[in-house]
């Protein structure tokens, strides 16, 4: 240990008399530290963080597959109860489900998220409240029973200041009085991975859901069909989930064979929890993107480590006279390369926490980056235990890679013809060129890789972004009113949209107004089960849940959605005259074709009707992300449906910008006190999660991670040519006085660099193309070989590297012939 101080105080001292190669040693490896500290932060946040609950590491996610039904399921009430008796591998089985609701106390209504969970929610959970109490298991199991609503804690402390009177406050859920009885406690966000749930209800509460007709509590605990139910169960003590799997599988056949009309085919799987956030996916993608921009992020820090290990192997060159006398004096081969590894773990260290510091901001700067929802959407990157010992494993891994191949060319020296030369470097052989040129092709293929990699996502960015979404997003600005925040009731509320829809019609500039409750690709989204007239359902067969949007006649205009055929609501359609609908071309083919769809009918209430009849069909679009496939849509006119949120487009001939605060201005005439939310236009909307969000975070990470990658591989070439020709001084000199001409200095200085660049581009597009396959579901609308990528990337490093190469070269040439035959 002794010795340990001691050779961690001589390299401090070292790298001390060369602040300039220590600076830049420190701020390479802190870059390539940050970039895998932040990456890490991510997936710790999404995946690894367990739930803040007591043996988290025992929940387990479940989800239904079905015969003829795409992806995962959620249950019914009763299939939750039947998997609850016929399972005993569970010591809880809890259920949930998520519902936009307006929550009204004082007067005063907020748009939240209230989670509708079983009465064993909490306690299965093994949570305690932060204040009252929380949902007991006892509650909650009558249909509309137990009208009480624990709070969360953010929101608790957001809407009501943390005052602990709320305690038995009553409040109102979508109009329906409830009592707060508690407070959820302080850093629980919910079952659901990424949403913050402001307030939580028993299943039996009947409050409705937002935006909906209501469905009474008696069919949500009767019907097999309606499947709006996340199950979380515990696994009991010893019970693995292999096991867990076994009985799920008895379970489900029992429960098909039983009740074949609905859940015939049926089979039930368990996740565990952290590998179905925030829905379990038969694809499993996000461990597939976590595991691509950790390799990328990796990339990064090995680039700066041969960096730096090539300076380094530079520096131990010109201390061979250094090294030559502590070896004369004493020092054994282990001591000399124990000292390099020191100093290479010195600098780990500081490039370790200057990493962390700059990790530390990334991840608080990424966790609040705008969604584009006002919705209380969680994501917690920040650095917890776990990511800090990534950290020292990144500075231990650093330590070996930047150290080791300096300290073993310090081991090999040999003693007595290092004293003997004095010191001199003119005459290096080409064998001690091999591993410093090793290092320079590494740098560069990784660099080559990684700009690749961001060709690549940009390229996929740019085709996302010209993606037909079925609608016209420019020129239009959006905002968000919910007329039960004001108190109004069905009757006054349509009354003040009108009057807000003449108002903004009035302006100068506007071109149209439509309304509509929920926006594309938005994060809240409507469905139902459709039932074609005419079709039975045969026994066995899942009724299909198809999305849906209540909109106003104008709404087809404004966002110029095309109606291929039939025609577009109209004023007259109101709740007495008979339901209609218009449905895209994908719904339609449901309907035998179609051509002939227009006057056909279904019902989102059962076979037995009420009956919608369909009187357009317009063009498919995306309804809830980029790249998803053709899915079936249909739209409602508000008129028939009321709604109390509604989302406002406007189309207008200026840019819609210079409108917010006319249209501002207007509302708050209209009713001084309605909050307007998420006024916005429709291009910064679709930059939300379920847009271009991920497409564009995608893009700029990895542009980040290969422009870190192109300067740390360039400055390799720089310094190694730089060097070379340095070294080589003395041969230039007597080459130029035996008549050499520049060009021919420059043609010798060059050829070696050449070559090296030109192995690294090689050896890097070998590794692009077996390494771009494994991304090729992360890129939109591109091959993983895209040529034009290929092409571009490479002629663009290799033009910055020669030119990195001819910048010493030149310089080389310059050189005075008298004072290079005295170079030492």
């Amino acid at each position: 240990m002794r010795n340990f101080w001691q050779d961690l105080r001589y390299a401090a001292r070292t790298l001390r008399n060369a602040p300039g190669f220590t600076i830049i040693a420190v701020v390479a490896l802190g870059l390539g530290m940050a970039v895998n500290t932040t990456i890490f932060s991510v997936i710790n946040g999404m995946l690894l963080r367990p739930l803040p609950v007591p043996h988290a590491e025992r929940l387990a996610v479940l989800a239904m597959e079905q015969p003829g039904m795409a992806g995962f399921q959620r249950f019914s009430y009763p299939d939750y109860q039947d998997i609850g008796r016929q399972t005993n591998v569970f010591s809880d089985l809890l259920a949930y489900r998520i519902t936009l609701t307006a929550l009204s106390a004082d007067r005063k209504a907020d748009q939240c998220i209230v989670t509708r969970v079983s009465g064993n929610y909490f306690s299965a959970l093994g949570i305690q409240a932060a204040a009252g109490r929380l949902i007991l298991p006892s509650e909650g199991q009558a249909p509309g029973a137990d009208s009480i609503l624990v709070l969360g804690y953010s929101y608790w402390k957001k809407r009501f200041a943390g005052d602990s009177e709320v305690i038995g406050k009553h409040v109102e859920v979508n109009g329906h009085p409830v009592t707060v009885v508690g407070v959820a406690p302080n850093g629980f966000h919910g079952a659901y991975a990424i949403l913050d749930s402001d307030a939580y209800v028993p299943l039996s509460a009947p409050i409705g859901s937002k935006g909906m007709a209501e469905n009474s509590v008696e069919q949500l605990w009767t019907q097999r069909g309606d499947r709006s139910l996340s199950l979380l169960g515990r696994l009991k003590s010893g019970v693995s989930l292999k096991q867990a799997q076994a009985s799920l599988n008895v379970a489900a056949q029992q429960i098909a064979e039983r009740y074949p009309a609905t859940d015939k085919g049926m089979t039930v799987t368990a996740f565990p929890e952290k590998l179905a956030r925030p829905d379990p996916d038969p694809d499993n993608g996000l461990p597939k993107i976590a595991a691509a921009f950790t390799v990328l992020a990796a990339l990064v820090l090995f680039v700066a480590c041969f960096n730096i290990a090539n300076v380094l192997l530079v520096r131990a060159t010109v201390r061979q006279r250094e090294m030559g006398i502590r070896a004369a004096l004493g020092a054994g081969r282990w001591r000399l390369v124990r000292q390099h590894l020191t100093e290479s773990m010195l600098l780990a260290l500081l490039g370790g926490g200057a990493g962390l510091l700059l990790a530390n901001w990334a991840a608080g700067f990424l966790s609040s980056l705008p969604l584009g929802t006002n919705l209380p959407i969680s994501f917690n990157f920040e650095p917890d235990l776990r990511v800090y010992v990534y950290a020292l494993a990144g500075v231990l891994v650093s330590t070996v890679m930047v150290g080791l191949i300096p300290a073993l060319r310090v081991a090999r020296y040999d003693v007595n013809s290092v004293l003997r030369e004095g010191g001199r470097t003119a005459s290096e052989g080409r064998r001690r060129h091999i591993a410093r040129n090793t290092l320079v092709v590494a740098q560069l293929a990784g660099s080559l890789l990684l700009l690749i990699v961001a060709g690549l996502f940009e390229r996929s960015l740019d085709k996302a972004q010209q993606t037909y979404l079925g609608f016209d997003p420019n020129h239009v600005l959006n905002f968000s009113l919910d007329v039960q925040q004001m108190g109004l009731d069905k009757i006054h509320g349509e009354q003040f949209f009108l009057q807000v829809d003449e108002r903004i019609r009035a302006l100068p500039g506007v071109v149209s107004v439509a309304q509509a409750f929920i926006l594309p690709m938005g994060v809240v989204s409507t469905d139902d089960p459709v039932t074609v007239e005419g079709r039975p359902v045969e026994a066995g067969e899942h009724v299909p849940t198809v999305m849906y949007n209540d909109v106003t006649p104008g709404y087809f205009d404004t966002l110029r959605i095309p109606i291929l055929s039939g025609r577009a609501f109209s004023a007259a359609e109101n709740e007495k005259a008979p339901a209609v609908a218009i449905i895209n071309q994908t719904m339609a083919r449901k309907f035998s074709s179609v051509e002939n769809a227009v006057g056909k009918r279904f019902s989102i209430k059962g076979p037995g009707g009420p009956f919608i009849e369909v009187v357009g069909i317009v063009q498919d679009g995306k309804y809830k992300g980029i790249v998803e496939d053709p899915m079936p849509f249909f739209y409602l006119p508000l008129s028939q449906v009321y709604v109390d949120f509604r989302t406002f487009h406007v189309r207008t001939s200026l840019p819609p910008e210079r409108l917010q605060r006319d249209i501002e201005s207007n509302l708050h005439a209209l009713a001084p006190d309605i909050p307007v939310k998420e006024m916005q236009t429709m291009t910064q909307a679709l930059q939300g999660i379920n847009g271009f969000f991920l497409f564009r975070f995608g893009a700029q990470l990895t542009s980040t991670m290969g422009l870190l990658g192109l300067i740390l591989a360039v400055v390799g070439v720089y310094s190694v040519v730089s060097y070379a020709a340095a070294q080589r001084t003395h041969e230039i000199g007597i080459r130029m006085a035996m008549g050499a001409a520049p060009r021919d200095i420059l043609r010798m200085v060059l050829s070696q660099s050449v070559v090296v660049v030109g192995v690294g581009l090689a050896v890097g597009l070998a590794a692009a193309f077996a390494g771009t396959r494994a991304i090729a579901s992360l890129i939109v609308g591109v091959r993983p070989t895209d040529a034009t990528t290929f092409v571009t990337v490479v002629i663009l490093l290799a033009a910055i590297a020669l030119v990195a190469c001819w910048i010493p070269a030149r310089r080389a040439t310059q050189v005075n012939p008298l004072v290079a035959l005295r170079y030492e």
